[in-house]
């Protein structure tokens, strides 16, 4: 079972969430970003649209947990069971049908797992891990441990009572039972080696018994927290993939606990356990797993990113598959290493105009970086002042070698009112020299402008949105081509003509949002740049 999209309206933090264009291929989907992004909370919505229809009206009534899922709980209509039906997950598959099918879908770890000890004197028949009712949220505690080892144990009675060969010894049975966690655990723990030995008996330990290095019979309550926290992991799957062959597990957080070298093969084990036919979301801080995912993908083509990072939540919000490029990666990192995120140097730097102060800060590395992050993700444009100033940065480029050894710096101005001579010898002296005037020439361009339009559905304005650019140009008492001058009135003019909403209130802001995805699907225009940046 695959999920192609999950919409949830007025459910929690969110207006209205939207996470598409999930392929049917993804093995496994990633969620990154900051602490109180919405990562759980989507995990929460899972968890609520599998355990909803074990509500028992009697018991807890329709607003059980009131005021924890509903974005406005003080509503009249306000009901838990409402909630859950209005979340909206589509697979790629049939969609369950009832409200059974539906606890059948999702096996979900909350991120507070955490079960130092346990002993069980006495053996006792268990259900369907479908109808278990361990915890309803994700802010619960999740002791898993306990409870699989009782599944555990209570399939090896019934095995070997009914269903195993008569000669079958109880260590042949171990053997064959246990083999691929006991394989999961020695690919993990290399040093020391740490294999589980078998699951003991209820009359001799009533937990789990491994061999550490050269020890044998030890017991779990004697693991580290990394060990519990892992070999948890792996039990869950191990036992519970039986009866979801065909689901959606879901993780949040599984780097909890785990030391940061274990976290990649943590990940790999876990998919390996996993059914070829399930899917393996993680909501995760840990560039460990991030950087393995992001191995996978290139290795395998199955695996997706999405990022909850920097999004305004009290606006509808759509989350794709994300593409790590640099400012993926600057995400991760930011997340996971604060300050420390400063140090990730790229292979390429580019040093171009802009100011370096007000509020067109950084305007044109900001676009550049926008635009080029995808087909140049190893690349990063930073802006150092005027033409003149870019033009005499051989010390900067020098300073830039030699902290980032094997970095790649060059520096790139606009043309301004240079002749063709002129451009021509700049470009001798190993600048890069844009073509036309300078930025907003491209990103205003007629081609550009038409693309935003049709994007927009608003093809219709376009002849005379591109009359009073020319109109505005010609007024003004700058020269011809100084695009510049004229973006913010222009800016305003799109605006009253389309009455298109939330274009930002400067040409900043609708350069980013809306004209650099623009220039990205206009291909006479970007191939134009990139050629002049990077050829």
């Amino acid at each position: 079972m695959r999920i192609r999209r999950v919409r949830l309206p007025e459910y929690k933090r969110f207006v209205d969430l939207t996470i598409t264009d999930i392929p049917e291929s993804a093995r496994l989907v990633v969620l990154i970003g900051p602490n109180g992004s919405g990562k759980s909370s989507l995990f929460d919505a899972f968890l609520l649209k599998s355990w909803t229809f074990r509500m028992n009206p009697g018991i807890r009534g329709n607003n059980a947990y009131e005021g924890y899922y509903d974005r406005n709980p003080d509503t009249v209509s306000y009901s838990t069971r409402n909630v859950a039906e209005r979340i909206e997950v589509e697979f790629h598959t049939q969609q369950p049908q009832t409200l059974e099918d539906w606890a059948a879908v999702f096996n979900i770890r909350s991120a507070y797992r955490n079960e130092s000890d346990f002993r069980l004197d006495a053996i006792q028949a268990v259900g369907s891990s479908h109808v278990s009712e361990r915890f309803q949220r994700i802010i619960d505690a999740d002791q898993a441990v306990s409870d699989n080892y009782r599944r555990l144990a209570w399939r090896r009675q019934s095995d070997m009572d009914r269903d195993a060969p008569e000669d079958l010894t109880i260590g042949q049975y171990r053997k064959e039972f246990l083999m691929e966690l006991q394989q999961a655990m020695e690919y993990l723990f290399t040093d020391p080696t740490l294999r589980l030995q078998d699951f003991g008996g209820i009359q001799e330990a009533g937990a789990f018994r491994f061999t550490k290095g050269t020890v044998e019979d030890f017991h779990y309550k004697n693991l580290s927290g990394g060990e519990k926290g892992a070999f948890d992991l792996l039990l869950d799957i191990f036992v519970k993939r039986s009866e979801y062959q065909d689901a959606i597990y879901c993780i949040d957080e599984p780097e909890a606990h785990v030391a940061t070298a274990l976290h990649g093969r943590l990940l790999k084990a876990m998919l390996k356990l996993i059914p070829e036919e399930s899917q393996l979301w993680i909501a995760t801080h840990s560039i460990g797993f991030v950087r393995q995912a992001f191995e996978l993908m290139h290795q395998e083509d199955n695996v997706v990113f999405l990022d909850f990072s920097d999004h305004n939540l009290d606006q509808p919000v759509e989350i794709k598959p994300r593409i790590p490029n640099r400012s993926f990666w600057q995400t991760t990192y930011r997340v996971a290493l604060d300050d420390l995120s400063d140090l990730i140097a790229p292979e390429n730097i580019v040093i171009c105009e802009g100011n370096k102060a007000g509020a067109d800060k950084g305007f044109d590395a900001a676009c550049y970086n926008k635009l080029f992050s995808d087909n140049h993700p190893e690349t990063l444009f930073i802006s150092y002042g005027s033409s003149g100033e870019v033009a005499n940065s051989e010390n900067l480029m020098k300073i830039l070698g030699a902290v980032a050894k094997g970095v790649k710096v060059w520096r790139l101005i606009d043309r301004d009112e240079m002749t063709d001579n002129e451009r021509s010898n700049n470009i001798q002296d190993e600048l890069h020299v844009l073509k036309r005037r300078e930025l907003e020439n491209y990103l205003f361009s007629p081609e550009v402008l038409r693309t935003f339009l049709n994007n927009n559905k608003k093809e219709g304005f376009a002849d005379n949105i591109l009359m009073k650019r020319q109109e505005l140009l010609a007024c003004s008492m700058k020269p011809d081509d100084d695009m510049k001058a004229i973006t913010q009135e222009l800016l305003q003019y799109i605006r009253q003509q389309t009455r298109l909403s939330n274009l930002g209130n400067t040409r900043r802001e609708f350069a980013l949002e809306h004209l650099i995805p623009a220039l990205k699907e206009t291909p006479c225009i970007y191939e134009e740049l990139e050629e002049v940046i990077f050829k």
